[in-house]
């Protein structure tokens, strides 16, 4: 298998775990990231021998979001960066749609919190499982930014349209059990738990017939408003206009003076 520097992999059998661990266990999620989390993708489209995919972390976090560090840089440049913000978008887009795409059936294990870019690689899979003191979190309209990556209609499908504003306008922490009772996780479970409750899962649905399973996961992926391309085509402008206005690179930079970094 390919060594990635975010991205650690161990196979059992038909089962690849695939565990986030970059930056001492925040998992941020940089370029590196996303790009690994691509090649990841493509390697699996051809890996037979693997049904079942488990995204889980090392550290306190599932993922801290975005590397800000790494952000700011392009957005205090914004004009003469703002076609590398743009590529980025579609290199986010890109991740969300081949994990999503998967002919495995793909697992959240999600032990510690997801912000940001760590709820949107969680909601790229088929189930989710979150622990008790996990909580998730879209923080990105307080660093000035919009949730990009086409997860605003994908957040819109799971919660609706007025919660989603919500969570994206308040970037309000939202527990295990709020996450469960809006439909974006399946489970809450603790942490020592965890891993039998999804090989659990997987033992049942190796007792169902794999080609059903494999259509089910197509045809709920399918199901979706008949818009939601053009949501994706015109989200990458949005971003970079939104670059050029200053905004983001400000409040990044306030958001990171008020971590000491």
């Amino acid at each position: 298998m390919t060594t990635y520097q975010t991205l650690d992999l161990k196979r059992e059998n038909d089962v690849l775990e695939v565990i986030l661990n970059h930056k001492n266990g925040a998992n941020t999620v940089s370029i590196t990231m996303l790009k690994e989390l691509i090649q990841l993708a493509d390697w699996l489209r051809d890996e037979k021998g693997i049904n079942y995919v488990i995204f889980t972390n090392t550290g306190r976090f599932f993922s801290v979001g975005a590397d800000l560090v790494e952000l700011v840089n392009d957005f205090t440049q914004a004009e003469a960066q703002s076609e590398n913000i743009r590529r980025m978008q579609i290199v986010g887009q890109e991740m969300m749609r081949k994990l999503e795409s998967l002919e495995q059936i793909t697992f959240a294990a999600i032990q510690g919190s997801a912000y940001g870019a760590g709820v949107a690689i969680a909601m790229t899979t088929d189930f989710r499982f979150m622990t008790e003191s996990s909580v998730f979190n879209l923080p990105e309209t307080n660093v000035g930014l919009f949730l990009t990556w086409g997860c605003t209609p994908r957040l819109v499908k799971s919660v609706g349209a007025v919660k989603a504003k919500e969570l994206i306008m308040l970037c309000e922490d939202v527990s295990a059990e709020e996450c469960l009772q809006l439909g974006l996780i399946n489970k809450v479970v603790r942490k020592e738990e965890m891993k039998d409750v999804v090989y659990q899962t997987i033992e049942k649905l190796r007792r169902k017939g794999p080609l059903s399973i494999r259509l089910t996961k197509k045809l709920v992926n399918a199901s979706v408003a008949p818009n939601f391309g053009d949501i994706l085509i015109n989200e990458t402008e949005l971003v970079e206009r939104v670059a050029i206005s200053g905004e983001p690179a400000a409040k990044m930079n306030e958001f990171l003076k008020s971590k000491g970094k």
